[in-house]
């Protein structure tokens, strides 16, 4: 094994018996709840994960092939709850990384050292109710004032939203100047001003906590506002969200191996006609085509990952990524439910929670028809 292949594996073998002994027999209990698994999420923070993608010097883990291990645990992660999953990687990636990256020495200390570890909790607020693929049409509004900002506006499907204690918040500084004019804010939850408009009832990944935000007149110091010159914040952050496809690639992935999983095993548990029906050749059939997507989702994937890595351009190969698992995978977990037949309507079998998160992935982070949008413009169109 070259050292990418041994670190990456040996963290897979750490997280895949958490998520053996903790998450999977949570699992169901924290969907059909439909609330945030706080003291999942705690113990997950103090295990370290939260900062797989981090240097020593900020709290992380320090290791050498950072997007590859947090790949991985999302995975995993996923494979157990996508739900909670969801929540994991929006605390470990967007949420922090905006602080690591373009945050003072100050802001690290009170945000993003205690979030490494899970005693907070952040978000990152971009999707409005009337501007979701488009940012450039952003409201949410940031006025200069003395030793700060004043920010209004509403945000939508914030991932961590209820839950959250500090949220980076995109907003446009000029209205007339598209994405241009749109920065990062980081916002504490305890401003006055700022409140939960609702928490937002979903039939898909149910124990990740999504809210509507509101921001009525709150204050944030110069200080918190992230990144450098006009635009500058917005444009250095898309680079972060073009990372994010990966990881929800790997979202869909780790729900297609649990939802495949459980259809092999039933496929040779049930008996039908005198046999186990995985000895019927439209079962066999059915199962082949499941573990040809899911390893074409593996391959684009951890290359995508790999390729992040070693800081080479992503841009095409992350959108293709998030393209074949989401949708691949949504086929999978359609196939998995095929294969249980009646009972895979029944809420006592899991695979019917696979198959409703598996929807997510197609729509988080930009629809699969935004994806091919992009790779089609570094195509040169």
């Amino acid at each position: 094994m070259n050292n990418l292949q041994t670190e990456v594996e040996e963290f897979r073998s750490y997280v895949a018996r958490w998520v053996d002994e903790r998450l999977i027999p949570q699992a169901e209990a924290i969907d059909h709840a439909g609330t945030f698994p706080t003291e999942l999420f705690k113990e997950l923070g103090e295990l370290g994960y939260f900062g797989a993608m981090y240097p020593e010097s900020a709290g992380g883990s320090g290791l050498q092939h950072p997007y590859s291990c947090f790949t991985v645990l999302c995975e995993e992660l996923a494979r157990g709850s996508m739900g909670f999953a969801a929540g994991v990687c929006m605390q470990g990636s967007t949420a922090t990384h905006t602080i690591f990256q373009w945050g003072g020495p100050t802001l690290h200390e009170k945000y993003l050292a205690p979030a490494l570890t899970g005693e907070k909790i952040g978000a990152f607020a971009i999707t409005e109710p009337n501007s979701g693929s488009d940012a450039a049409s952003l409201r949410t509004k940031a006025v200069k004032v003395d030793g700060g900002w004043l920010i209004n506006g509403t945000k939508i499907f914030t991932t961590n939203g209820t839950v959250a204690d500090f949220i980076t918040v995109v907003a446009t500084t000029n209205p007339g100047k598209g994405a241009k004019a749109l920065e990062l804010f980081l916002v504490d939850t305890t401003s006055p001003g700022f409140s939960v408009g609702r928490k937002l009832d979903k039939f898909s990944v149910r124990s990740s906590d999504t809210a509507e935000l509101v921001f009525e007149d709150v204050f944030v110091a110069d200080d918190h506002r992230l990144g450098e010159g006009e635009g500058g914040g917005f444009l250095n952050a898309y680079k972060s969200l073009t990372v994010d496809r990966i990881f929800t690639a790997a979202l869909a992935l780790g729900t297609g191996r649990a939802a495949y999983d459980a259809a092999l095993r039933y496929a040779k548990e049930r008996s039908q006609f005198g046999q186990p029906i995985g000895k019927f050749q439209a079962v066999q059939f059915k199962l082949v085509d499941m573990l040809a997507k899911l390893e074409q989702a593996r391959l684009y994937t951890y290359h995508a990952a790999a390729l992040a890595d070693a800081d080479r351009p992503i841009t095409t190969e992350a959108a293709l990524a998030k393209i074949v698992a989401g949708d691949g995978c949504n086929e999978v977990c359609q196939m998995a439910l095929s294969i249980f037949g009646g009972y895979g309507l029944m809420n006592e079998y899991p695979v019917q929670r696979f198959l409703r998160d598996s929807y997510f992935p197609m729509v988080g982070g930009g629809t699969s028809d935004i994806m091919k949008l992009v790779v089609a413009r570094q195509l040169g169109f």
